[in-house]
């Protein structure tokens, strides 16, 4: 009786098991060196070196160092993805419960510091490499804009309105209440809140949007509020947003 080979069977033989290795330490090596180096200061070389590997070895995986970096981007941004907890999905919790744990959640991840090392080299790499930020998008494993807006809905239907449009207004939250600690963090190197302080502040915001949001006497639905040629801030999808 033949013997099926390891391949054929759907296994793995030991030169892959061997090149998926040091394509691990590869990306290990290249993520430590971008974000203590930043992009400009880190060779192929010396991330060869930092993973025990030939510079050819790094090349055979990856053709230059921005299909390296971008790997690295798609790295990280699946190793800081928001991991919402307990609090932010019981269903026995108001909406507005569930949505400030939520953007607690978002602003945890926000300061963390791989977070800031990374958000650093995005800002100082997306002009020259803009698909970089849409590389960082669509390696995230949770849509928390959709996550907001989806709260956004039931928050205002539990007060009797609706939203015409819960993604803007989820995109706008977002921003307003994540700006603030991700430039801190980048600005000042001391910066490093205490979870009360976090909770606080997005506690904060979430009632000030909610209550800001809210439709005049007499009106059951909440309009995203559009500016000229800006009808839908910050969105991806937008064609206003990244018009020249």
């Amino acid at each position: 009786m033949a013997r099926t080979s390891t391949s054929a069977a759907g296994g793995d033989t030991p030169r892959r098991a061997g090149a998926r290795a040091k394509r691990g330490q590869v990306i290990d090596a290249a993520v430590e060196m971008f974000l203590k180096n930043g992009y400009d200061q880190t060779s192929m070389e010396s991330i060869a070196a930092r993973a025990g590997v030939s510079k050819t070895t790094v090349y055979a995986h990856y053709p230059d160092k921005l299909a390296l970096f971008k790997a690295v981007v798609e790295r990280m941004a699946k190793t800081l993805a928001l991991a919402p907890d307990e609090a932010a999905t019981h269903p026995a919790a108001s909406a507005e419960t569930r949505l400030t744990q939520l953007i607690l959640s978002v602003l945890e991840a926000t300061v963390q510091p791989d977070f800031r090392s990374f958000l650093r080299i995005m800002v100082s790499e997306s002009a020259r490499h803009p698909d970089l930020a849409e590389a960082m998008r669509a390696s995230q494993p949770v849509d928390v804009p959709a996550l907001i807006a989806e709260l956004l809905d039931e928050a205002a239907a539990e007060r009797g309105y609706r939203l015409a449009d819960s993604r803007a207004h989820a995109a706008l939250l977002l921003r307003m209440v994540a700006a603030g600690p991700q430039l801190d963090s980048l600005v000042f190197a001391e910066f490093k809140p205490a979870r009360d302080l976090l909770e606080a502040h997005a506690r904060w915001i979430v009632t000030l949007f909610l209550r800001g949001i809210e439709p005049r006497a007499g009106e059951t639905v909440a309009e995203a509020l559009p500016l000229p040629g800006y009808a839908r801030p910050w969105l991806p999808d937008d064609e206003t947003a990244t018009r020249g």
